[in-house]
């Protein structure tokens, strides 16, 4: 799966479960790929490898007031990855 979709599918976790998280952070591995949802205080003890992102710049809220992954907040972060 490419990066790009690894950080939407993360997203789109989020935002079907909001309420489960409280200060949700995405966190890329650049060596792995991997992509992952944490709370903030397990981010801030995170080697300085993985990179964090806070989730909200990667949501956008729609036309009926719901949150949905922002396409192109995550084209410009996966494009950070890109050789």
């Amino acid at each position: 799966m490419a990066l790009k979709e690894k950080i939407t599918a993360a997203v789109e976790e989020y935002v079907s479960t909001p309420e489960a998280w409280d200060d949700a952070q995405l966190t890329i591995d650049p060596a792995s790929g991997t992509v992952e949802l944490v709370e903030q205080e397990e981010a801030e003890n995170l080697p300085d490898s993985i990179d964090v992102y806070d989730i909200m710049d990667l949501v956008e809220m729609d036309a009926e007031g719901a949150w949905k992954p922002d396409a192109e907040n995550i084209a410009e972060v996966a494009a950070e990855y890109d050789a």
